[in-house]
């Protein structure tokens, strides 16, 4: 034979005990985040459900009445046996612990998940959230532990950490060199179509060239790293890039570095949280662990893939074009 309980709502035992604790109705709809009228709501609730008053207006003040008494004793009995073992769940539970990470597609894709098993190896006891965000038209994960920002490091009420900071080079695709090129000097360069990527400008690699070009103007302009990396990967023109961004790009002969000459970038990647996020220690060993393992270990450089013998072939196909 079962049981049958009729129990009043949670919210609304909640109300009421801490109502009676506090002695207001301000500080315990402060308390509860809800509105005092909100607070007062629920203790009529209550009152209505189980058929008595529990509190009665004396002299302009609400004090408890005699039921109200009795009636509090059994709530604040109750609600400590489900608070105790609500704790009891909640550390079992935190003996695996979240993080939700918020980053750009080509951080995620290039950075991030090759390192997940080093990631999981070196925090087996939490577990990691990636969400992706598109900073520039405001898509990003609400509530994020630790968002990762391409840019200056200035970011009012967080904390910035930077954790990968890289020189940038001209590279494009294999086809594309041996069609335009040779590239052999830096002002070669402007043999090729310069391919346009907004959070990543052409002025500092221009100046460690010696070269004082305006910044290119082309009719399709990228608004993601990856983006243009792709294009430049598809004979679509010259991008300016990263190592760590490339690397398989690099490896698998889809593009090729066109200089040595490398030029610190206008911005970096930093990982932000706010005060709140860094005071939980898996948050800030988290970001700990990307400084020390993006910023001090970069991937291994490749040579430069344009090669005396690629150039050799480009010039001999300009010879048999010009002949």
């Amino acid at each position: 034979m079962s049981t049958r309980y009729q129990l009043p709502p949670t919210h609304c035992l909640l109300a009421f005990e801490a109502r009676a604790r506090l002695g207001t109705g301000v500080l315990a709809a402060r308390e509860l985040c809800i509105t005092p009228s909100a607070l007062s709501h629920r203790i009529k609730q209550l009152e209505t459900l189980i058929g008595t008053p529990l509190f009665a207006k004396t002299e302009g003040d609400l004090i408890l009445t005699a039921k109200g008494h009795e009636y509090l004793g059994a709530v604040r009995e109750a609600l400590g046996v489900l608070s105790h073992l609500s704790d009891g769940a909640a550390q079992r539970v935190q003996r695996r612990r979240r993080i939700q990470v918020c980053a750009p597609p080509t951080f995620a894709t290039q950075i991030l998940v090759p390192r997940l098993d080093r990631i999981r190896e070196a925090f087996p006891d939490v577990d990691l959230e990636l969400h992706l965000s598109v900073p520039l038209v405001g898509l990003k994960a609400e509530h994020a532990d630790v968002e990762i920002r391409f840019g200056n490091g200035v970011y009012p009420g967080f904390n910035a950490v930077s954790i990968l900071e890289e020189q940038v080079f001209p590279v494009c695709s294999p086809p594309y060199a041996r069609a335009h090129g040779p590239f052999m000097e830096p002002i070669d360069i402007l043999k090729g179509s310069l391919l346009q990527c907004i959070i990543e400008p052409w002025q500092p690699w221009f100046r460690a060239a010696s070269l004082q070009f305006p910044e290119p103007c082309s009719a399709i302009q990228f608004v993601d790293i990856g983006l243009v990396v792709e294009a430049a990967a598809c004979h679509q023109g010259i991008a300016l890039a990263r190592q760590s961004m490339i690397v398989n790009y690099l490896s698998a002969g889809r593009l090729v570095r066109l200089f040595d000459l490398e030029a610190v970038p206008a911005y970096a990647y930093y990982a932000t949280a706010t005060p709140e996020a860094l005071a939980r220690p898996q948050v800030s060993a988290f970001i700990a662990w990307l400084q020390a393992n993006l910023q001090h270990d970069p991937p291994e450089r490749l040579p430069t893939a344009i090669n005396t013998e690629s150039q050799a072939v480009a010039q001999r196909r300009v010879s048999r074009i010009a002949r």
